[in-house]
């Protein structure tokens, strides 16, 4: 259906043509995400907190046995520990740099989890997987578990520390 003095060229340059609306800058993210923020940043100091507390007993443990790989075992969970007790005071505190600190530890956590799985998936491989019924249920447990803290937890962090409402609310920081 054509329109009288209306020309073909002109609609299409309508239908296709940028309008000032289409330039302007997006709206600001007014949203403030403090409560969903002091809650992550809660989980992970209590997470944290477990990890300190796994971390010495492994390490006593080992001690009093004297088994020096327990020790190395112990030591090991000596960097999650730091990493979620750092990052969850940063965001408890809305410091800046707490929403990267967290985006990149969730993201590597993510990266070494998917690659254990894929490990444990290709060694139950060659082994023929040779498990017997008990044996299935516990480690289908096991894993249903492990998917829970080990996967949930990490991808619930990169969902909420990259909203643009939590950015915004880092960005303002505890003053905004």
């Amino acid at each position: 259906m054509t329109v009288p003095d209306d020309r073909g060229e002109d609609l299409l340059d309508r239908a296709y043509g940028v309008g000032t609306h289409a330039m302007a800058a997006p709206p600001p993210v007014e949203a403030n995400r403090r409560g969903l923020i002091l809650a992550m940043g809660i989980v992970q100091i209590v997470l944290g907190a477990i990890t300190a507390m796994m971390s010495a007993g492994t390490i006593v443990v080992a001690a009093t046995q004297n088994q020096a790989p327990l020790v190395l075992a112990g030591l090991i969970y000596a960097i999650p520990t730091g990493n979620l007790l750092v990052t969850g005071i940063g965001s408890v505190r809305i410091a800046r740099w707490a929403r990267f600190a967290t985006i990149v530890s969730a993201a590597v956590w993510l990266g070494l989890v998917l690659f254990g799985i894929a490990g444990f998936l290709v060694g139950l491989a060659r082994t023929g997987g040779g498990l017997g019924k008990g044996q299935a249920a516990m480690v289908g447990g096991i894993m249903a578990v492990f998917f829970l803290f080990w996967i949930a937890l990490p991808v619930t962090l990169l969902i909420v520390y990259t909203r643009p409402s939590v950015r915004a609310t880092f960005e303002r920081g505890r003053t905004g």
